[in-house]
């Protein structure tokens, strides 16, 4: 055989095996619709929604692609990592609220003290705004009483003095409404004042 003819041959040879070893490198292991393992080399498109495992040729697990998810088990995984996404924001929010909390107060006692300055300053107010209203009503009464006086007089009662007795009236119901305002405010705050003492001790506790 002529030497160009041997080399031609070796040449086809050696790149024929390492094309066919390159092919024939992996297998697949798979189910069939009879639930009978097969292996081969390529899984048909049929079956791989059903999962499949890619083997070296001594056997050896390389790969294990798992099955495509039923719609019901993709909401089920959503459902799970949106909760384990919350579980997260909350911790995130809760180490963010106690970093705040170590920065306003430096020990338990410190959140009495704020609660009682706060909450003696709304009790100020609202007493304040209670004399107001007293102070308010005195006047009403002493309208009314003209009036009434004006009346028994037989005289006739002017448009200005109604208004001025509604005036008070509105300005009263104003006064109230603040108070009841007040009140409310006074009644969160010593909610959130006590849910941060709480906090405040548990993290001394530690």
């Amino acid at each position: 055989m002529k030497p160009w003819l041997r080399y031609l041959l070796l040449t086809f040879w050696l790149g024929a095996t390492v094309y066919f070893n390159t092919v024939a490198a992996e297998l697949y292991r798979y189910k069939n619709e009879d639930s009978v393992t097969v292996l081969d080399s390529y899984v048909p498109a049929r079956y791989v929604k059903n999962g499949y495992a890619i083997l070296s040729l001594d056997g050896r697990v390389l790969e294990v692609v798992p099955r495509a998810l039923s719609d019901r088990e993709i909401r089920e995984r959503d459902r799970s990592l949106a909760a384990e996404e919350s579980i997260a924001r909350e911790k995130r929010e809760r180490e963010i609220a106690d970093q705040n909390l170590m920065r306003l107060y430096g020990a338990p006692g410190d959140v009495i003290r704020a609660r009682d300055a706060k909450i003696s300053s709304i009790v100020s107010l609202i007493e304040t705004q209670e004399g107001a209203i007293k102070r308010l009503q005195f006047q009403k009464r002493q309208q009314e009483s003209a009036l009434a006086d004006i009346e028994r007089a037989g005289g006739v009662i002017g448009k200005d003095r109604l208004a001025r007795i509604s005036s008070l009236e509105n300005r009263i119901a104003q006064v109230e409404s603040e108070i009841a305002k007040k009140e409310d405010e006074k009644g969160t705050l010593s909610i959130a004042y006590a849910e941060d003492l709480k906090r405040v001790k548990e993290m001394y506790q530690r």
